[in-house]
């Protein structure tokens, strides 16, 4: 395959995503070990180098690469649109990785010009990625919701990106009018909203009623989610950057986007066919139900109801530790087996015996990845709450912990692919019962 027009086939080969998810897995126990590590700056005040490098290891190395690795698996499925390049898609990893880990490591250390080159990298990776979405989406003929929501997201990432290079110059040679603050709340919100919410709410939307075996949504929640995000988030950005007067309204419009995405997650749970849910099914539903809570800070925020430190950094923890961390949790307990599972076994359907999906995964390990990471984000959200660095540290080892489940759940179902790792069926079966 050439890197200047689509795959031969119609969705790229499944290492394709797994090498983006399994970069993302190991962020992510990264960043929860690092919780109970940085106990003492996350009960003193959120901008600390080093819990700036948490918050991007989370952000970036997590959420990021998370969402464009699935995107690699899902556009083609729920698009039923070719990667336009897989040959770009993998160097574009490469590149992210080295950018991410730059920014991480000069965060950290507080070397602010090694950081900027950093982000470049991190920028040029985006533009990679931008690119190939964009051929890849070229010549669509129906902007189905899903569509729409996923040309909103990745608009927003490209400004979230070039905001953010813009603000670490700004750090060097000071050049932005206004307080630091409030530009850095408006980076914080474009990022979460303008990039992660539009792909997470327009993704459920089509692959929420696959897992759950439930009538896909529709009606006027449509028009709110759409409309809530398309008016909100530059709403309360504008506002943050220098226009207050915009904030309350916007938030009150993101939160009406968020209700409507809520009433259609719950129609499908109340009318899906999949008696038991899975606890992929499980993390991605509870997810949904810490967004009530994550809105419900927000809002508070915004009508200044809730101020200081404490109060962000719990907010932060139940959008990016909450709703958005446990919802990709689950897709990734829904996606890689089937990745996996169609890498190794797809070829032997019909000349030997097979397992099922559910017999590639770990129930026992994924169940106390549930019971953990849940609790932990819990506990850690009241711990911020309060800022008493001994129950941070105890929250962070109990999410951290939960997190290692979690990868080791993922490496199981990855063991298939190992020389010697392919299982019949009968062995597989025995091993997770």
């Amino acid at each position: 395959m050439t890197g200047r027009g689509p795959s031969a086939a119609g969705t790229p080969s499944p290492t394709l995503p797994l090498s983006y998810l399994v970069t993302a897995v190991a962020a992510f126990v990264l960043a929860c070990a690092a919780v109970p590590v940085l106990a003492p700056e996350l009960a003193a005040h959120y901008y600390h180098p080093r819990l700036t490098a948490l918050t991007h290891t989370v952000t970036l190395g997590w959420i990021t690469l998370s969402i464009m690795g699935a995107s690699y698996q899902l556009i083609p499925i729920v698009l039923e649109r070719r990667v336009w390049s897989e040959r770009l898609a993998r160097w574009q990893l490469w590149i992210l990785a080295v950018g991410i880990a730059g920014i991480v490591s000069h965060f950290y250390i507080g070397r602010r010009p090694g950081l900027l080159v950093a982000a470049v990298m991190v920028g040029a990776g985006v533009g990679m990625h931008l690119i190939n979405v964009a051929l890849t989406l070229r010549g669509v003929e129906r902007w189905s919701f899903t569509a729409r929501f996923i040309a909103m997201a990745f608009t927003g990432l490209g400004l979230t990106v070039v905001f953010g290079l813009i603000l670490g110059a700004d750090r060097i040679w000071k050049f932005l009018p206004g307080s630091f603050f409030p530009t850095l709340h408006a980076h914080f919100h474009l990022a979460l909203l303008g990039w992660v919410a539009p792909m997470v709410i327009g993704v459920a939307a089509r692959v929420y009623p696959m897992f759950m075996l439930a009538p896909e949504p529709n009606g006027w929640p449509e028009r709110v989610q759409f409309w809530g995000l398309a008016l909100g988030v530059p709403g309360v950005v504008t506002g943050l950057l220098g226009a207050p007067a915009l904030v309350v309204p916007g938030a009150i419009v993101v939160a009406a986007a968020a209700a409507a995405h809520l009433t259609w997650v719950s129609r499908m749970a109340r009318d899906r066919k999949r008696p038991a849910l899975d606890w992929g099914l499980r993390f991605v539903l509870t997810g949904s139900t810490l967004l009530i809570s994550a809105a419900a800070v927000g809002l508070a925020l915004a009508f200044d109801l809730l101020s200081g430190p404490r109060a962000a950094l719990a907010y932060a923890v139940l959008a990016l530790g909450g709703w958005v961390s446990l919802t990709i949790v689950g897709m990734m307990l829904k996606i890689i087996p089937f990745l996996v599972w169609y890498r190794v076994y797809s070829p032997q359907v019909g000349r030997a015996p097979v397992p099922t999906l559910a017999q590639l995964g770990w129930p026992a390990a994924e169940a106390l990845a549930y019971a953990l990471l849940t609790g932990g984000v819990a506990a850690l959200t009241a711990a911020l709450a309060v800022g008493h660095v001994r129950l941070i540290g105890a929250a962070g080892v109990i999410l951290a912990a939960g997190a290692v489940c979690f990868a080791a759940a993922v490496a199981r179902v990855l063991q298939h692919m190992a020389p010697g790792g392919r299982q019949p069926a009968a062995a597989v079966g025995a091993r997770t019962g």
